[in-house]
């Protein structure tokens, strides 16, 4: 006969087993929808060319009735949705606006950095890449400024220009004097940042700071189209460098007479870069990638345990495939073709980024898997013990882990709303009427200029589609 606490203990174990289950039940339920899942309605209408619908949903990812409204306070991740935001409205022409989504989300982005450890940092490591506030990567940092100068360019404002100007490079700056950092990657991500600071400051009348930034470029990418703009502030300037004068020489002496020609400068956006997206892997690519950023004892105990078949895949974040190629746009002013030059490809530099980091991103996906492994088998014994039956501990260590498992979401967080690429158009014009045509992914664009003498105007076209 079943004595009365022995029967209890039975209860109870069985108790536990099913709150176990229940808990699998819904860890899974929570865990099965990543951040790039939840702003992917903004990204198909930007594929859609449907900039209404594109907006309506940044702001609903948002949580705010519409473009004029901001979060009451920035959760962890609506510094980054206001980045998406941002890029909507640049695309939208409303560049009041999305300057200052881009000014609100520069003070409350911080910057990725794997040489330090916090309690946020420690979170993602064992539970779930999403549980922190969102850290920006050094190109995403650069890119901030970079576009939100075309903001200010775009609506003529040479001082908010300026000051973003300063800010992209006080980051700059710090990103070469630092550590750990691929100087020749900051340099070619900065190139486009650079290129706009230079006809800032070039615009602004100060020659000195134009050729700085403009030197910066020439660090990064050799450009043509620069030539004669540098041949003209090199004679207003004794600033030099080798660079700048073997760019200058390539220049026609003779369009250089003028000191401040009416101008039209496009800068034309375009593309997008691959956001981040939840791939499972086997363990044992996994330790093949991650083994280098992991101790010994880590990728013994991650042998051991894919030996027993306990665990076989590791949850972690990948770029989803890059469009091959853009088509450069085509230009016309007036009906004349100009030739537009491509000064970035972001999506190369999001690419190279996402390489130097891979491993570390991989280690620590595996060091979550073996939090898991070692939860799992803490819950087994546990109820090994109260029930004195052996295999329903298996059981429980098994529907724990795979619960925890269900619930590690990688970070897919990205600013996934960027410009695949970027290419200019620098044009010397009369002053009077000119009609712009810009055909870019199929799409045209028509703008019509009034230039003054010695007149200049930025017309921006930002076209976020990836078909």
């Amino acid at each position: 006969m079943t004595t009365e606490p022995t029967c209890q203990k039975v209860a109870q174990s069985r108790q536990l087993a099913a709150l176990i289950f229940s808990a699998a039940v819904v860890f899974g339920a929570s865990g099965c929808k990543t951040f790039s899942d939840h702003t992917r309605a903004t990204r198909t209408a930007l594929d859609l060319g449907d900039l209404n619908a594109a907006l309506s949903a940044s702001n609903r990812a948002l949580d705010v009735k519409g473009a004029d409204s901001l979060p009451a306070d920035l959760g962890k991740n609506d510094a980054l949705l206001l980045l998406d935001r941002a890029m909507v409205l640049l695309a939208r022409q409303e560049h009041q606006l999305s300057a200052r989504d881009f000014q609100m989300a520069d003070k409350a982005v911080e910057m990725l950095d794997f040489s330090r450890s916090t309690a946020d940092e420690i979170v993602r490591y064992m539970f779930s890449d999403s549980a922190g506030p969102y850290k920006a990567r050094p190109y995403e940092k650069l890119m901030i400024n970079t576009m939100n100068m075309l903001n200010y360019l775009a609506r003529g404002n040479l001082e908010g220009a300026r000051v973003e100007a300063r800010r992209f490079s006080v980051m700059r700056d710090y990103l070469l004097g630092a550590d750990k950092v691929d100087h020749d990657a900051v340099r070619r991500a900065g190139v486009p940042g650079s290129y706009f600071a230079g006809y800032t400051f070039e615009k602004s009348d100060v020659p000195d700071a134009a050729l700085r930034y403009y030197d910066e470029v020439l660090q990064g990418i050799d450009t043509p189209t620069l030539s004669e703009t540098l041949g003209r502030l090199m004679r207003q300037s004794g600033y030099r460098t080798p660079r700048l004068d073997a760019a200058s020489a390539r220049g026609n002496d003779q369009a250089v007479t003028a000191n401040r020609p009416s101008e039209v400068f496009i800068v034309v956006s375009y593309g997008r870069v691959p956001p981040l997206v939840a791939k499972r892997v086997p363990i044992g690519f996994a330790l093949t990638v991650a083994s280098v950023f992991l101790s010994a004892t880590a990728v013994k105990q991650a042998n051991r345990l894919a030996a027993q078949g306990l665990v076989t895949w590791v949850n972690y974040p990948e770029p989803a495939p890059a469009r091959d190629d853009y088509p450069v746009p085509q230009v016309t002013i007036d009906g004349s073709n100009y030739p537009a030059e491509v000064i970035a490809d972001v999506d190369a530099v999001t690419r190279h980024a996402w390489d130097e980091s891979k491993g570390r991103v991989m280690a620590a996906a595996v060091t979550r898997m073996l939090t898991r492994a070692a939860v799992g088998a803490g819950a087994g014994v546990a109820v090994g013990k109260a029930s004195g039956e052996s295999g329903l501990g298996v059981l429980a260590s098994m529907i724990t882990q795979a619960s925890m498992a269900a619930a590690d979401k990688p970070d897919t967080r990205s600013w996934a709303t960027l410009p695949a690429r970027i290419a200019v158009v620098r044009a010397e014009l009369p002053p009077g009427k000119h009609r712009v045509e810009v055909t870019v992914l199929g799409r045209q664009q028509r703008f019509e200029t009034n230039l003054e003498s010695s007149q200049w105007v930025v017309v921006d076209v930002t076209e976020l589609s990836t078909r």
